[in-house]
């Protein structure tokens, strides 16, 4: 038996994931229907820029919504019969709900908790006396689509919560939102993955749906038609790449600009809103192109919609006439948004041009590529140390852009850490106990005291450790398991025009080729690829690609294999190996196709700790080149700055 396939496009475009909004929508919708009369909508300011992805004003003021609020002012006095609350079981904002419930009395208040109604939210409520005046609820946002091919699973800062925190509710909240995309969609026929928390959330979800089967028979245990398998990546096992800058469009606007609630954060040079979402047309088609492109391109969009313009010189009839009037208001949008995003192209390019940008960008690739720092390059760190600034801009964790961008990256605590981390990361043992010490100590001197304690959280986390710690990794095999996987898995790419590592300038992130050893992608699957004797074999391996003809996009795609033959190369990937089928009810024949993904046209790929920009642009790319579609489902879209921010001690 299959699942349902009315959640899917004609074709191979795989599952619609505007059925998700729908449904989203419908429950929001739902909670609000339950007030009569004009209300007002409290927000909790974590809640806002997922609510925004779902619903808009006009849809909310249909029904009822005639105010909305941030949590921290509240709906104060406006006039309305009933306030709904959706906020986050945090026990500082449930009591600051307390207080406004109490203000408001003669009001009817929803509290509805995002994404799941928690013990802790009701005993915060009970305590403050106010559990007994409010309808207590929740709201499943905990699996939001962004575009056609990315859900938010809404978990930011989820790393740091697992491997420094030790918390594990994250992956319960994720195992409960990709239960609710296999309910709209059916079960993953296989979950695949690599990570210590990859397997738990593997062994959650096949905890689930044995729960679920318990408790009825049918389509409970129908496989996906839709979905090929799931792929999860815990992000300890590659925890380089959100270091590296991100060099398409959309990542360098990240990191340059940040981006919040699918707007370029602080808007163009005077403060209007600049989209940066898929929605906007302009910003889709420019947004996973290499930044060395993208001038080219809004020329050329630039050029086109003035021919689109010129067009009205041809009208004749009235027909005709009515015709381009119709077009008018959509080139008049286009023309402002090409606008807007010239402007921010401009910033960006007075970045890439800097002499700081090209020195890091340097010192990057050559760590990459598996070479020591030559000394204008060590220079250049300890310039960056020398200057730092505690108040700088931090693109990606400030959501209130004081001033333009500046030409040179501020020298932040967090751009500090990215250099070092990443030396520390691709040396390995190669680092000099004398080096981290000195910067140990211009550190905590530049920075603060404090920051003694976020070295050590980055060394308990495996991105900073001591010299010492490096040399002693446990279960590998290799001196540098990094500089191994460089060349197992090609991750410098020469000439990068067709290859992921487009995204990352020459860098392949390897939580992509993670994902093409499954696919059987002829970038990194080389009969010698995993083998210790790589070297050796590469040759012969080499002539027989010359004699056979080009991969066609019908032969890779989707989960075609699993790991084994990899075994020398997963051994030196932090965490553990995930592969795990799904037991179909259905005859063996059926069965056998599931498994080989032959009526399943997408993949999900899984995210714990989150992905970059870059990354996804990575994947769209293998997903052109594949003719098979890969959706993104992760925790938390960051670069750099976000990714370290939680590790950080903040006074």
């Amino acid at each position: 038996m299959h699942a349902s396939d009315s959640g899917t496009d004609v074709g191979e475009r795989g599952p619609r994931l505007q059925q998700l909004k729908e449904l989203l929508r419908s429950e929001l919708i739902a909670i609000l229907d339950t007030i009569r009369g004009a209300k007002a909508l409290v927000l909790d300011r974590d809640v806002s820029a997922a609510l925004s992805a779902v619903v808009d004003f006009a849809a909310l003021k249909e029904h009822g919504v005639e105010k909305m609020f941030l949590l921290e002012t509240g709906a104060g006095d406006a006039p309305v019969q009933g306030v709904v609350y959706l906020v986050q079981p945090n026990v500082r904002k449930l009591r600051l709900v307390a207080e406004q419930v109490r203000a408001g009395s003669g009001r009817e208040h929803s509290v509805q908790l995002v994404p799941r109604r928690t013990l802790l939210g009701e005993r915060v409520l009970e305590e403050a006396g106010v559990l007994g005046d409010v309808t207590l609820g929740e709201l499943r946002l905990d699996a939001v689509p962004l575009d056609d091919d990315v859900v938010s699973l809404e978990q930011p800062g989820m790393f740091a919560a697992l491997y420094l925190d030790g918390d594990f509710s994250g992956i319960q909240s994720v195992a409960r939102a990709l239960m609710r995309l296999q309910g709209l969609w059916g079960f993953f026929p296989r979950i695949v993955g690599k990570g210590d928390y990859a397997q738990m959330l593997a062994h959650s979800l096949e905890r689930m749906r044995a729960e679920l089967g318990a408790g009825s028979a049918g389509d409970a245990l129908a496989l996906s038609s839709a979905f090929d398998a799931a792929v999860v990546v815990d992000r300890a096992a590659d925890v380089a790449t959100p270091l590296l800058t991100q060099l398409t469009y959309e990542g360098l606007v990240s990191e340059v600009f940040g981006i919040v609630g699918g707007a370029v954060a602080g808007g163009d040079a005077k403060g209007a809103r600049v989209a940066a979402s898929g929605d906007d047309a302009v910003y889709r088609a420019i947004r996973d192109v290499g930044f060395a492109d993208v001038g080219a391109l809004l020329g050329a969009m630039t050029r086109q919609l003035q021919t689109s313009y010129e067009s009205r010189h041809q009208a004749r009839t009235v027909q005709e006439i009515r015709s381009f009037v119709g077009r008018l208001g959509g080139l008049q949008a286009e023309h402002q948004a090409l606008k807007a995003h010239v402007a921010v192209a401009e910033a960006v390019l007075r970045r890439t041009q800097s002499d700081d940008f090209g020195a890091l960008l340097d010192i990057e690739q050559t760590l990459v590529a598996g070479a020591d720092l030559d000394p204008e390059q060590r220079a250049y760190v300890d310039r960056v140390l020398a200057l730092a600034d505690s108040h700088a801009y931090v693109p990606g964790v400030d959501t209130e852009r004081r001033d333009p961008p500046a030409p040179a990256a501020p020298n932040s605590l967090h751009k500090v850490l990215r250099i070092l981390c990443l030396c520390s990361l691709w040396r390995g043992p190669a680092l000099k106990q004398k080096t981290y010490d000195a910067w140990y100590d211009e550190i905590v001197a530049a920075f603060g005291a404090h920051h003694a304690i976020t070295l050590d959280n980055l060394a308990r986390v495996g991105l900073l450790p001591p010299p010492s710690a490096a040399r002693s990794q446990p279960g590998s095999a290799h001196a540098n398991p990094r500089g191994f996987l460089r060349k197992a898995l090609n991750l410098a790419v020469a000439d990068d025009a067709d290859d992921v590592a487009y995204a990352y300038a020459g860098y392949a992130p390897l939580s992509v080729r993670l994902l093409q050893v499954l696919t059987q992608d002829p970038a990194v699957h080389t009969p010698a690829a995993s083998s210790r004797y790589a070297a050796l074999l590469r040759p012969l391996a080499d002539r027989l690609a010359t004699q056979t003809q080009p991969a066609t996009p019908q032969s890779v795609g989707g989960v075609r294999g699993g790991w084994a033959g990899w075994e020398d190369v997963l051994a030196e990937v932090p965490g553990a190996t995930v592969d795990i089928m799904q037991t179909p009810a259905v005859d063996a024949a059926d069965a056998r196709a599931q498994r080989l993904g032959v009526k399943a046209p997408a993949t999900l790929v899984v995210f714990l700790g989150g992905c970059t920009s870059a990354e996804i642009a990575a994947l769209r790319r293998l997903s052109q080149q594949h003719g098979h579609r890969y959706v993104v489902a992760t925790t938390q879209i960051l670069n750099g700055n976000s990714f370290l921010d939680p590790l950080i001690q903040h006074k």
